[in-house]
């Protein structure tokens, strides 16, 4: 496709239930203590920053070429899709990979684990999970390929280097543009804070449990405490990121991710069964200093099929997170794919492929399941057009082989 500019630049209810039948049918006792198996219908959700637009927005990524940075590292862009001609603004995370001369960017990432209580129950990211061998959803993350680099992480048939997931991503997206240059790396910087607790008299009629059998690899499904997405999203707001930041312990210039551990969210308010369930969201808040969030379940419950759990939650989010941070990219409209039905039109890299995983990455005695993700070739190049993706294919794992299809309803 045909880049027109380069903005700036910057260094920087239950849905369903059924019960297992794994027993002898002349045992009814037998059968009576089987445990739930529950199927869930698992999505994701972007929640668009309200406090400015593209504008404002490039006006955050120039602040950092002044060296008064405000907010994490970001590049402006703008392109005219061959798709349909039109041109589309916006802002990426960390660095251009249309700069001349090509430079790398390192964004401090700092995740906060939840712990959930609704009523005598407790969802603690930071504690060991009885339904993970006793590890727990924060160690899981910090022993993951979000986090360290792998070695010769592939994509594609394609070497991007010894990576993150992410960074390798982001790589493997651009290859064909960098010419696989080293110099092209955005680097995530994680950090690690105490759990931050909601209690049950807190969260009140806003969180409903779930009920599930003791542990997935039982056969059944473990229980999951269910929020409402807007009371969640408020409280985080409004409460616990001026907390932390007036503390000092974040601020604008990271990106701030929420852990939770076997805990989603509900459309509605109060929560419902009938309304279920978002496994995480990204989003902005502020006006001068932006500051990004979102959430991330770690699911360990099985109620979602094997598409999404485990890292594969948390790497749809970050990766969407990369390519839009603010929830606002737009593209030109796509659809009826993955968990999207009807047309979308924005710059959401993990939701035309929600559940489809790529080849498990193992890493400290775990194979990790991450996300396949769509690549920015599949969002703005006609039919026809090459991808300058790895390979030159439209997405991380080679499942989509052309570009989106145009979506009219």
């Amino acid at each position: 496709m045909r880049i027109m500019k380069i903005v700036a630049l910057t260094a920087g209810a239950v849905l369903a239930a059924t019960l297992t039948s794994c027993q002898s049918s002349t045992n009814k006792n037998e059968q009576a203590k089987a445990p739930q198996k529950l199927h869930l219908n698992g999505y994701f959700k972007r929640r668009a920053w309200k406090g400015g637009g593209f504008k404002e927005a490039h006006k955050m990524a120039l602040a950092r070429l002044s060296g008064t940075p405000t907010v994490i590292p970001m590049s402006s862009y703008s392109v005219t899709s061959t798709k349909d001609g039109n041109t589309y603004s916006g802002s990426v995370v960390g660095t251009s990979p249309f700069a001349t001369p090509l430079t790398g960017s390192t964004t401090n990432v700092v995740i906060i684990p939840l712990k959930i209580s609704i009523g005598s129950a407790t969802f603690d990211a930071a504690a060991p999970d009885p339904c993970d061998g006793n590890v727990s959803a924060l160690t899981r993350f910090q022993q993951s390929p979000l986090v360290n680099p792998v070695p010769a992480l592939t994509m594609n048939g394609t070497n991007v280097g010894n990576v993150q997931f992410i960074n390798g991503f982001r790589r493997a997206e651009f290859w064909n543009a960098i010419h696989g240059s080293a110099a092209y790396q955005n680097v995530l910087n994680f950090s690690f804070l105490d759990s931050y607790e909601l209690t049950a008299a807190t969260i009140g009629s806003q969180g409903i449990l779930i009920p599930g059998s003791d542990c997935a690899s039982e056969g059944g499904t473990a229980q999951l405490a269910l929020l409402s997405t807007d009371w969640l999203d408020g409280y985080l707001q409004g409460t616990v990121i001026p907390t932390l930041t007036n503390s000092g312990k974040i601020s604008p210039l990271d990106a701030v991710l929420f852990l939770l551990k076997n805990t989603v969210q509900s459309e509605t308010s109060p929560p419902s069964n009938g309304s279920c369930c978002i496994l995480g969201y990204h989003s902005a808040m502020g006006t001068v200093a932006v500051q990004t969030y979102g959430t991330m379940d770690w699911d360990t419950s099985g109620a979602f099929g094997t598409g999404m759990s485990d890292a594969s939650i948390a790497s749809h989010e970050i990766g969407e997170w990369m390519d839009d941070p603010l929830a606002l990219n737009p593209t030109p409209p796509w659809g009826n794919i993955g968990q999207v039905t009807g047309c979308q039109a924005n710059w959401e890299v993990g939701d035309p492929l929600s559940g489809t995983l790529m080849p498990p990455i193992t890493m400290n005695g775990k194979g990790y399941q991450m996300q396949e993700l769509a690549f920015y070739s599949w969002f703005f190049n006609k039919t026809g057009d090459a991808s300058v993706g790895a390979a030159g294919k439209f997405s991380s794992n080679g499942t989509f082989q052309a570009p989106a299809v145009a979506c009219t309803q």
